[in-house]
């Protein structure tokens, strides 16, 4: 299956949902124009993250509404980032798959919580695989990259791409910048290839840009979105920590290729 995917790394305004959410209009049309098939945003790219924002939670669901409504205005299929939704008095981190009608098709909680949100977010509890036009699509927010265990639960519903909104920045190796200021950049290198790799799967990581005041002290983005695949690794990444779109070709075909080379399905799951 042959499709154009689009990587939006984004500059959140702190706490302006609203500047957030027309600029996101403006990349949906963009994207749209450039004939991208399937649009993403990173993690809690509406409210920004920071220690006011559960004050910004989205209790109504108001902009999943908002980006059901973009999909199907410009027929895109979108993964609108994650935000913070509540139900029952609890809080909980959240991504969606909409499709170009609008519809959605998955709907994901995060179950790796960072530090910074285990004091308010309640984590998920389920791997989530959607079926899609472009084929099957599992979701995954930020921290979970680091978690073999939820990606092994996505390759058993036979995941061929799993989308990754996230919020990484270089502080969050704490003090390893000591050792090497660029970790977190090797970090989510190292892990976007091996997924793919080990599970057989296109994997797109859409991160942040710029910087912000995060809940433990100033944050810089590493940015480094990119779609990584098996034999490839890295097939388009944004090397910077900018704000900028990046368009990337995608063809499922390769799936196949890596499992007659590897046979890792058949091992695992008896195909």
């Amino acid at each position: 299956m042959k499709f154009k995917i689009a990587l939006v790394q984004f500059e959140t305004r702190q706490y302006a949902p609203g500047d957030n959410l027309k600029k996101a209009e403006e990349f949906v049309e963009e994207a749209a124009d450039s004939g991208a098939d399937i649009i993403v945003f990173p993690e809690d790219f509406i409210t920004g993250v920071g220690p006011k924002m559960t004050e910004f939670a989205d209790h109504e669901g108001k902009c999943r509404e908002a980006f059901r409504k973009l999909a199907k205005k410009h027929a895109v299929d979108l993964v609108p980032g994650s935000v913070i939704e509540s139900e029952d008095d609890k809080l909980f981190n959240t991504t969606y798959y909409i499709d170009s009608d609008g519809e959605v098709l998955g709907r994901y909680r995060k179950v790796n919580l960072w530090l910074s949100e285990k004091p308010w977010a309640t984590r998920g509890d389920t791997a989530i695989v959607c079926d899609t036009r472009w084929g099957k699509v599992g979701l995954c927010i930020c921290w979970d990259l680091a978690f073999p265990e939820l990606f092994i639960a996505m390759f058993a519903q036979r995941a061929d791409i799993v989308i990754c909104p996230s919020c990484w920045a270089y502080q969050d190796a704490g003090t390893g910048t000591q050792h090497n200021p660029n970790s977190e950049r090797v970090f989510v290198d190292s892990l976007c290839a091996a997924r793919a790799f080990e599970n057989e799967i296109v994997v797109a990581f859409c991160n942040t840009a710029g910087s912000w005041d995060g809940s433990r002290g100033p944050c810089e983005s590493i940015g480094r979105s990119q779609v990584a695949m098996p034999f490839i690794g890295p097939a388009a990444v944004l090397d910077h920590n900018r704000e900028e779109m990046l368009l990337c070709d995608v063809d499922t075909a390769i799936l196949a290729e890596a499992e007659k080379s590897y046979e890792i399905k058949k091992d695992l799951l008896g195909d």
